[in-house]
């Protein structure tokens, strides 16, 4: 609102300074206008139009007495300025530099209805949608009439496109008080106007803010139609990014997919598209959830067309929902993909060890993992599911004896496993349930599971098993199940290695799940009676110490 202030104050200086020389030497033209006055202002840029018509200069006696007038308002003397102003306007009638000032003075006395009434009468009489619509939008603002002010803003802009930047403030102010109401007439103007594309992205943006994606998508589609060089959709997408929250990288990946899938578009400008969308899908971990998506997107495009990496990232989602052959079907050779042969190859291994029977993967893995050590440990995890135990116990051993890697701490306790493991032959089982969990099929490893507690004798094993078993549970969101195993191994095996752990996760459960914090402070606190230099005891000390100072236990 400043910038317009200080625009129409330069506007008017420059007609005070240039009409005289008009009047006396160059009579107004026809078709003069406000416009005609931009090169008189070297510093100040002209925000807003004063009328969409021809405007006579005013004269130099005229001029003086708008000087008078705007000498009381600079002096605080408004009422004096409004008497001035009037007595003015019965001599220049409908003159829109007379009409700014006056509107200007009475939004300085803070009588808006006053605004409302002059500037309504005066765009109806003139027939002038550009006439008062900064002071009329501010006016109905202050009262409170978010919408009518967006509506006046809305009206300026598809008269004056110059007027975008002003008008897109208002109406994404107003949006705060009455997004719905808002939304609407921005809708009425795109619809109205579809060759005007400067009214689409912020239509957009208000479908984006009241939840509905796809509308957004469908008026940026559209406004791409009616400019096909334009890329308001990867612009849409870009700004989403920008705040990194998971709203708009949602968004951002919905305007992405559908930019992909648009046929319309140069097949590298949608794999850009793509790539771009899978980098947002990759940093939130859904691989898996838009891989089918991402596959039905470019469904007419050859993989070949592809970026390699982008065709690696859809494989492995589709692999992980067993959707193994789409994923080989992504993965063939060729020669555009040579740098990241190796990564086809691994792919196309795991999807033969996800389609099973472990075995069947064994040969292409080993190959993987003596190329690359960093997939040592998939190559480990192979044998285990094959039921390979004492080759599993090597490949681990051997990953464990580098405490740097990243899968050092994992290998680690598939040795502990395996070293516990009496009856031997139950290790077995235990590869097979490792196999359904990594495939997914969770209900069936749970079954297994469930099964390997009841047989087995209670001991080392068993109270892995039991472990296992309660996160089973917990993940299906079966608390008090979970729980079971826990007690029972902290009861029955207070000797074990594990015992510690049972009852620090039996703490953790009582209080995040079950809202027992008596019982979870039991727990902690046999823990450090039984097992005060458990290597979990600094832990369980920790929880301990904040449960009682925020309860008083």
């Amino acid at each position: 609102m400043r910038r317009a202030l200080h625009a129409a104050a330069a506007l008017i200086i420059g007609l005070a300074t240039a009409a005289p020389a008009r009047a006396q030497n160059n009579p107004p033209r026809p078709g003069f206008s406000a416009s005609d006055l931009r090169p008189l202002l070297v510093r100040e840029p002209v925000v807003a139009s004063l009328s969409q018509h021809p405007v006579a200069p005013l004269t130099s006696a005229q001029l003086d007495r708008l000087r008078r007038a705007q000498g009381s308002s600079a002096a605080g003397l408004y009422e004096r300025a409004r008497a001035e102003l009037v007595a003015l306007l019965s001599e220049a009638p409908h003159h829109p530099i007379v009409l700014t000032e006056l509107a200007r003075t009475e939004l300085a006395l803070e009588d808006y209805a006053a605004v409302e009434r002059l500037g309504r009468a005066e765009r109806v009489a003139q027939r002038d949608s550009l006439l008062l619509g900064h002071e009329l939008s501010l006016a109905l603002e202050r009262l409170g009439r978010a919408r009518d002010a967006a509506a006046i803003a809305i009206e300026e802009w598809a008269a004056a496109p110059v007027e975008a930047e002003w008008a897109a403030d208002v109406v994404d102010r107003m949006a705060g008080v009455d997004l719905r109401g808002v939304r609407d007439l921005m809708r009425r103007a795109a619809l109205a106007l579809p060759e005007r594309t400067d009214l689409v992205q912020p239509l957009a943006r208000l479908e984006w803010r009241l939840g509905d994606v796809r509308a957004a998508l469908r008026a940026l589609s559209t406004a791409e139609r009616a400019d096909p060089r334009a890329r308001f959709r990867w612009t849409f997408a870009e700004e989403r990014m920008k705040d990194h929250t998971t709203r708009d990288s949602t968004a951002a990946t919905e305007t992405l997919l559908d930019l992909a899938a648009d046929a319309r578009y140069d097949p590298a400008y949608r794999t850009a598209a793509a790539r771009r969308a899978w980098d947002v899908i990759a940093a939130r971990a859904d691989q898996r959830a838009f891989a089918p998506r991402m596959l039905k997107a470019l469904a007419d495009l050859p993989p070949a067309r592809w970026s390699p990496d982008l065709r690696v990232g859809v494989a492995r989602g589709l692999r992980e929902l067993g959707r193994t052959n789409e994923a080989r079907a992504l993965l063939q050779p060729d020669a555009g993909a040579r740098d990241l042969r190796s990564e086809f190859e691994l792919e196309r291994s795991l999807a033969d060890l996800r389609d099973g029977p472990p075995e069947r993967a064994l040969p292409a893995l080993r190959k993987a993992a003596e190329d690359n050590p960093a997939l040592a440990y998939r190559y480990a995890e192979a044998l285990f599911y094959a039921g390979q135990v004492d080759s599993a116990h090597a490949w681990y051993q051997r990953i464990a004896d580098n405490p740097e890697g990243s899968a050092a701490g994992a290998a680690l306790e598939r040795l502990y496993l395996i070293e516990d493991g009496t009856p031997r032959e139950a290790l077995v089982t235990f590869g097979r349930i490792a196999y359904e969990s990594w495939r997914g099929e969770t209900r069936r490893a749970g079954t297994l599971t469930d099964s390997l507690v009841r047989v087995l004798p209670r001991g080392a094993l068993w109270a892995q098993a039991a472990l296992l078993l309660s996160a089973q549970r917990a993940g299906a969101g079966d608390d008090p199940g979970a729980l079971e195993p826990l007690l029972a191994i902290a009861d029955s095996l207070p000797g074990d290695r594990l015992a510690p752990v049972a009852r620090e996760r039996a703490g953790d459960l009582y209080l995040a799940k079950l809202k027992d914090e008596a019982h979870a402070a039991g727990q902690w606190e046999e823990c450090l009676a039984r097992y005060p230099k458990a290597w979990n005891a600094a832990a369980v000390r920790r929880k301990l110490e904040a449960l009682r100072r925020d309860r008083r236990f």
